[in-house]
């Protein structure tokens, strides 16, 4: 298992004793898939924490106000899809904060997931100056352009543990996510575990 942080700056997973782990999705909101996983999350009475991007949330607040009502959490993903390693530290300064301004609007954020993988030192510090803890995860789907595909939630299920936090992610060319995260879940839910939002998960440890 990967350990917990990395410099005590990024968060992969949490030690604890509760029967729970994060269940996440990037790159939203999107109509094409957004309501499908709130459908599903409901369904389980299960919760995530969505990191959204500035400019879809700008485009669909609908969908960002829905998901915070049903008690879930946004995160900051930054304001587009583009990778997060290759921008210069004022540029991806100036997107952070032009993200979290559409995002609060809706509520408190805690949670920054770079896009495209990994980010450097000087984002990792802009962020926590910025009030914002980086979060990767310890399960992701890569198939399905990390939707998922009709076996996905099966083996991810099969890697799931106390404290783990999985990564998926929406939108239009990721219509399978809605159902993966169902059947995740409902596998999950049969070894005694909950999917809450990374907030809830960090308070267990």
């Amino acid at each position: 298992m990967i350990g917990p942080v990395v410099r005590g700056r990024v968060l992969f997973a949490v030690p604890t004793r509760a029967p729970h782990y994060a269940l996440t999705v990037d790159d939203g909101p999107d109509p094409a898939t957004t309501p499908g996983l709130l459908d599903a999350l409901r369904r389980h009475g299960a919760h995530a924490t969505f990191f959204v991007l500035g400019e879809r949330v700008r485009r669909h607040p609908d969908l960002a106000a829905r998901i915070v009502a049903e008690g879930h959490e946004l995160g900051n993903h930054t304001w587009r899809d583009e990778p997060t390693w290759s921008l210069a530290p004022d540029a991806f300064r100036e997107r952070l904060r032009a993200a979290q301004e559409e995002l609060t609007v809706h509520g408190s954020v805690r949670w920054f997931r770079p896009g495209s993988g990994w980010p450097t030192p000087d984002h990792l510090a802009i962020a926590r100056a910025e009030g914002l803890r980086c979060a990767l995860g310890s399960a992701v789907a890569i198939a399905g352009a990390g939707a998922g595909t009709a076996g996905s939630g099966r083996w991810l299920a099969a890697v799931v543990h106390r404290g783990a936090v999985v990564v998926l992610h929406e939108g239009p060319q990721r219509a399978r996510v809605p159902a993966t995260v169902d059947d995740l879940l409902a596998r999950t839910a049969r070894r005694g575990l909950t999917a809450v939002t990374l907030t809830e998960l960090a308070g267990t440890g």
